[in-house]
Formats: structure tokens, sequence, C-alpha cells
């Protein structure tokens, strides 16, 4: 039997505000994470929040692909920005690890997902830049942090031709949204791959030698709940963490 291919999951670090430990530190990702990997075809584990780059880099050795999953905003001085009124809470401490992850894996050449703050934080890495509030800062920009169920549609993105996108989904979709800043100078050696149709970029890809997709909507509490679209594009990003032997 084959194996299937491992995806770490970049964790983040919740802190508790109330309960019985106030301020306790808890290592967490959401389960739609681990639950779309595994109904994929992958297998999941979630990556601690870890300084040591000797780590990091021993743990995506054992790795078939990357997941960097959503959180906080990003830390506005990695952009090279000082932080407006709207900024809100940022954890450098979770940043820096992202953005470790991201240079190991395009070195070790492990594919890469990004979601959410796991798109921006690959534009951030590789030297884009972020709208820290859409709202005050991209005109006519649509409602991009929805009032919803986490899984239901909330506007359309269109799909570049000739992109990886392009072989997962028609040119038009709907997806759910839950930000409110976004990719504003795309990193270089990137390319878009979706936009709204504010004109908010909806997805990046990597034009280099290792694959790396990131879109801003989250696949993965759509696809937890049956969308097919988003299933096929989760089967899609682990068929590509195959080793190469196997995904002929």
């Amino acid at each position: 039997m084959k194996k299937k291919p491992l995806i770490g999951i970049a964790g983040n670090i919740l802190i508790m505000d109330g309960g019985k430990f106030p301020g306790m530190k808890r290592t967490y990702v959401n389960h739609d994470y681990v639950e779309s990997i595994e109904l994929c075809g992958g297998n999941a584990i979630i990556i601690p929040v870890k300084a040591s780059h000797d780590e990091l880099v021993r743990l995506l050795e054992l790795l078939d692909g990357l997941v960097l999953s959503g959180g906080y905003d990003i830390a506005p001085d990695l952009y090279g920005e000082e932080p407006l009124p709207q900024q809100e809470f940022n954890y450098p401490e979770v940043d820096l690890f992202y953005i470790d992850l991201l240079k190991i894996a395009r070195d070790l050449k492990k594919p890469v997902l990004g979601i959410c703050k796991g798109m921006q934080a690959m534009n951030v890495a590789f030297g884009g830049s972020l709208f820290q509030d859409l709202k005050v800062q991209k005109e006519k920009a649509f409602k991009h942090s929805q009032d919803a169920l986490r899984y239901q549609a909330s506007h359309k993105v269109e799909i570049i031709s000739k992109t990886f996108l392009s072989k997962c989904f028609p040119s038009e979709i709907r997806v759910n949204s839950f930000h409110h800043q976004a990719v504003k100078d795309v990193a270089p050696d990137f390319q878009v791959a979706a936009v709204a149709l504010d004109g908010v970029v909806e997805a990046i890809e990597y034009t280099g030698d290792n694959f790396m997709v990131g879109v801003q909507w989250h696949p993965e509490m759509m696809a937890s709940f049956g969308n097919k679209q988003m299933q096929t594009f989760f089967e899609l990003f682990i068929k590509k963490c195959k080793p190469e032997e196997e995904s002929k």
C-alpha cells in the first residue's frame, strides 16, 4: 500500500484570556485543516512554533508538503511599514516562524500551500507588502470579513488562466472570506493567480522552481463541509506533494 503524503501544518499560538489559566499559551490549528488534508489524500501533522532554524530544517526534511494556516495580522515592520491605527494584534514570533518555514521549504523543494495569513506571509517572506486594512487603504473594496457561516461563500473570485489554480477551478468561483489585510505589492518571482471583482489579490503562485501557492480565502473550511471544488483543490495540492515516482 502506498503511503499517503505527510503534510505539515504550521501551528499558531493562542493566548488564553479567561478560564482557569489566563495567559496560558496553546499550540493549535483549527481542525478543518486536519480534516481537509485527511479527507483529500494526505496525513496531517501540526508543526509547533519553534525558534530553532535547525530543528525546522530537520522537521521539513521528513515532510512531503507544508500548509501555512491563517492567524493574526503580520507585523508591518516585516515589510517596511509603520502600523496604522487599524492594525490588529500581531505575534512576531509566529510571523518569523512562518517566514523561516517558507524559506526552508523553498530550499528543500517542498510544496507549500498558504491560506489567508499563510498567503500573506508567503508574499512578505519573499519581498512583497500588504494592505494593513482594506477598508481604509483600498478604494471601493468589498466586505472581505464576512459575517456568515465559515463554509459559506460570500464573494466572487476570477481565476487567472494558465496558472495552477486554473487547473483546479473554473474561471470564476465563489469563496468565503475572513480577512482585513491583503497583498499589496506582489513579491518578485510571484504572479497573481486570482482576484476579487474589486481588484483585491486572492491568490499568488511562485514562478520559480518550487511549487508554492497562496489563497486568501479558507478552502479548508469549505472542503471539510463537502465543497467539491475545494476538495479537488486539496487533492491536486496533495498530489504535488507525492514523491515523483508515485505521482506519475
